[in-house]
């Protein structure tokens, strides 16, 4: 019957252990040894699920940087979110300033220009269209404004030519990146990204600042 090392539990095989069952327990102890073996990167990773404690080692170590990076936090790892950029649903994000949550992506769609408030309670979803207002008449726009048109099409449209906006709404194009003419100004249509709040962030740190 076989026993146990102390440390990682490892299966040392009996002599009177049957073939198959000895095969399978040095299998697990190849998965065990393989799980806590040390991994080489050369950033902080963008994906994947990560333990706290978890230890990633640089790949390029040189001096004035980290032997390598350590997380502090049991969630996921994500991108940092991104102005005007395509998402799809299934992508998570992080926000530029780490809050302890990441989101996932729910409507396929484009950012904002402007980072989202993040929301923190557990589910909760949220629209990325951060500063952007219902459409006015006769109204001076500057670049980089963004306007909601006043019957909702899923769409939100940014400022491309600075101007004033017609006195009467424009038809809004609803194909992304094409342009709407509005008096003196026009506007890009970008498709609205929805996001979730979809738990911890892993929230890796570096360690051992090599001199």
């Amino acid at each position: 019957m076989s026993t146990e090392t102390i440390k990682l539990k490892l299966k040392v095989p009996s002599f009177t252990d049957e073939i198959e069952s000895t095969i399978r327990e040095l299998g697990d102890n190849f998965k065990k040894l393989d799980d806590i073996s040390d991994d080489y990167v050369t950033e902080i990773p963008t994906s994947g699920d990560f333990l706290i404690k978890k230890r990633l080692y640089n790949d390029i170590p040189v001096v004035g940087k980290y032997v390598g990076w350590v997380n502090t936090r049991t969630g996921k790892a994500a991108p940092k979110w991104q102005r005007l950029k395509s998402y799809k649903n299934g992508d998570y994000i992080v926000p530029d300033v780490d809050n302890g949550h990441v989101y996932i992506c729910i409507q396929t769609g484009y950012s904002g220009y402007t980072e989202p408030i993040f929301q923190v309670s557990s589910g909760i979803e949220f629209n990325d269209t951060r500063l952007a207002n219902g459409w006015a008449a006769t109204t001076q726009y500057k670049l980089n404004d963004i306007v909601l048109p006043t019957v909702d099409n899923g769409r939100f449209y940014i400022c491309i030519q600075t101007g004033e906006s017609g006195d009467t709404e424009p038809t809004w194009q609803q194909v992304d990146g094409s342009t709407t003419y509005d008096g003196n100004a026009s506007w890009a249509s970008y498709r609205i990204t929805k996001w979730k709040e979809a738990g911890a962030a892993a929230f890796f740190r570096p360690f051992g600042k090599i001199e």
